[in-house]
């Protein structure tokens, strides 16, 4: 048609808004944000969002495998908020980039929030527990070893 006029593209009622507590002038209203989706356990995902859970990863330092950005943009993709900045490694050359998780985002908060009253161990509590289980287990090896249990 040569007179149809050009379509214009507004904002209406069922588009969908974005949750801006600090900016909405009654949060309680507004509705809880949908929790990221857990990966499953023993998945390479998994160890990767443990590990951002532990705290900040690049490339350079992430041992579980080589593919950490895949893995980021996956746990992404399930709903994590999750920042990137580059930086200089000293290993590395050109500059990477460094993964953190967001605990400030809606999503996320809302799935650690529900991992935590779930029950059972916290992922904060795990990564504690590996960093100390290690040395107790190598100091108790040494002590068998001198009482000649082992």
């Amino acid at each position: 048609m040569k007179n149809a006029r050009p379509e214009k593209t507004e904002a209406s009622a069922l588009s969908q808004r974005r949750n801006h507590t600090a900016q909405d002038l009654f949060p309680d209203t507004l509705p809880a944000a949908a929790p990221a989706i857990w990966p499953t356990a023993g998945t390479r995902k998994a160890d990767a969002l443990e590990a951002l859970i532990a705290g900040p990863q690049n490339q350079c330092d992430y041992r579980p495998g080589w593919r950490l950005a895949a893995y980021v943009r996956s746990l992404k993709d399930d709903g994590w908020g999750i920042r990137s900045r580059l930086i200089a490694h000293p290993r590395c050359r050109p500059l990477i980039a460094e993964y953190t998780l967001d605990r400030q985002d809606p999503a996320t908060a809302a799935a650690l929030a529900k991992r935590k009253q779930a029950g059972g161990i916290t992922p904060e509590l795990a990564a504690w527990l590996a960093v100390v289980a290690g040395p107790a287990a190598a100091a108790g090896a040494v002590l068998l070893r001198a009482a000649g249990w082992l």
